[in-house]
């Protein structure tokens, strides 16, 4: 059994080469030896104040530096013949079999408690097992989203998400764009080869099958699938028979089929889980890993485990509803999103949109504010009745500002052809000058007008657009 001075001198070497004063070793060796109970031959307090009055060590200041260096080498010997018994390298196991003596004591007087009176044993159970009152919420701990937005090009669909997700850490989030050569075996995962020394076939996960994994082993924290374009694929296909996994259990339901009969009763699904399920090995063992099973919260999952969407996993998508060429979103798949329009308009209360409204277009000075008010008139009037009127208008983020300027050349390659090739294909006599009859006399007429035209020369009416720049409530 260590003795005071041997407790001293483990501080000494634990805390060699640092200024510490007497009072705090001798605090220090009194609670050690309180927790290990060590039986104090001398005082702990005493014998620290001794060594440093005996010149074991120096004294700097009026503060002690414990270093055996300082200590005198008539001294030497003395002070290294505490060894090193207790010291701290054993206080933390010390310390545990302390603990666990004391509660193996505890449960030996609980023991005879209940030998010498039966009656006891139910008291202790309500101790020990109490019964738990059942807990009442306002809402889960995680309420998915499966929600589209849409509207015309440039409107700040994708802003709009970017901005809802900017403080999500980049784990929790995984972003897919969907296009026409998209699949489900590149959404969902498939096997394919692996060259390491020699040939292996390894399942490799999809997006949809990593983030499902992530909120699966992090039920606490939640989850974002981000698809952009949603409609550029064809998003049946590419979700395949996981697209029944969009519908999601409602306050008050609860399902227990598609799981190991001898686990049903413990693996109820409740709300913001997915309605049905759907069986994938490949995918099952992914999210599983090298473990037989492992636990989400209430649910017990393992290889006869049916996949599901968890509660902490959304979906947001983006939506461009005058994209050509693009395959239907039908109305089975739009029923099991919310949809939200982002509507196409200045909101001159934010800085930057502020600043995209009074961008010049070069040196025109007119505004980009002002051109996109009268352009968007101009298509409404000009493809009245035809369909899909409203989503052929330019978005506020059609084209962005650098540095408060539009430039020339980017206007009339990107907004230009889009009014050409797209929103006025059958209707270019009306709205081009006379002489323009092809995309390339377009673009060359506003980057390069002619001796005594404009830029804007270009529109047939381009007077209407004089006007309404000087009273854009036309």
């Amino acid at each position: 059994m260590p003795t005071a001075p041997d407790v001293v001198s483990s501080i000494f070497r634990k805390y060699e080469k640092q200024e510490l004063s007497p009072e705090f070793i001798r605090d220090e060796s009194n609670n050690i030896c309180d927790i290990l109970e060590i039986t104090r031959y001398g005082d702990p307090g005493r014998t620290a104040r001794m060594f440093a009055e005996q010149g074991y060590v120096a004294k700097v200041n009026g503060t002690c530096k414990y270093d055996p260096d300082a200590i005198p080498l008539n001294k030497k010997y003395e002070f290294e013949k505490y060894e090193y018994v207790y010291g701290y390298q054993n206080f933390e196991n010390s310390k545990k079999r302390m603990e666990k003596r004391k509660i193996d004591d505890l449960f030996n007087q609980l023991k005879r408690l209940v030998d010498e009176n039966p009656e006891n044993q139910d008291y202790l159970n309500n101790i020990l097992n109490p019964i738990k009152q059942p807990e009442h919420h306002d809402a889960p701990p995680h309420t998915p989203t499966q929600i589209i937005y849409y509207g015309v090009p440039g409107c700040g669909k994708s802003n709009k998400i970017r901005e809802q997700l900017k403080n999500v850490p980049e784990k929790n989030k995984v972003r897919v764009v969907f296009h026409p050569e998209y699949t489900n075996a590149e959404f969902i995962g498939q096997i394919l080869p692996k060259v390491n020394g020699h040939v292996t076939y390894e399942f490799t996960p999809g997006p949809f099958t990593q983030i499902i994994k992530r909120a699966y082993l992090n039920p606490n924290e939640h989850f974002y699938l981000v698809i952009e374009e949603i409609n550029r694929g064809n998003a049946a296909a590419i979700f395949g028979d996981t697209f029944q996994l969009l519908d999601r259990l409602k306050a008050g339901e609860t399902d227990s089929l598609g799981n190991d009969p001898a686990n049903a009763a413990v693996n109820t699904f409740t709300e913001g889980w997915s309605q049905y399920f759907v069986q994938n090995d490949d995918v099952n063992a992914y999210i599983r890993g090298t473990e037989n099973s492992i636990q989400i919260g209430n649910i017990r999952f393992d290889s006869n485990t049916a996949i599901r969407l968890p509660p902490n996993l959304s979906i947001l998508a983006t939506m461009n509803t005058s994209d050509q060429n693009v395959f239907t979103l039908d109305n089975a798949f739009q029923r099991r999103f919310d949809m939200e329009l982002v509507r196409n308009e200045f909101d001159l209360t934010k800085p930057a949109v502020n600043a995209q409204y009074e961008a010049e277009i070069d040196d025109t000075s007119i505004k980009w504010g002002q051109f996109w008010g009268w352009i968007n008139a101009k298509i409404t009037a000009t493809l009245k009745g035809l369909s899909s009127t409203e989503d052929k208008r330019i978005g506020v983020w059609f084209v962005s500002n650098v540095g408060g300027i539009i430039d020339d050349k980017v206007f009339a390659e990107k907004v230009l052809k889009f009014l050409w090739d797209d929103v006025f294909k059958f209707k270019r006599p009306q709205v081009f000058a006379e002489g323009i009859d092809t995309l390339e006399k377009l673009i060359n007429s506003f980057e390069k007008p002619s001796e005594g035209k404009e830029r804007f020369d270009v529109f047939k009416d381009k007077v209407n657009l004089v006007a309404f720049v000087a009273s854009p409530t036309l």
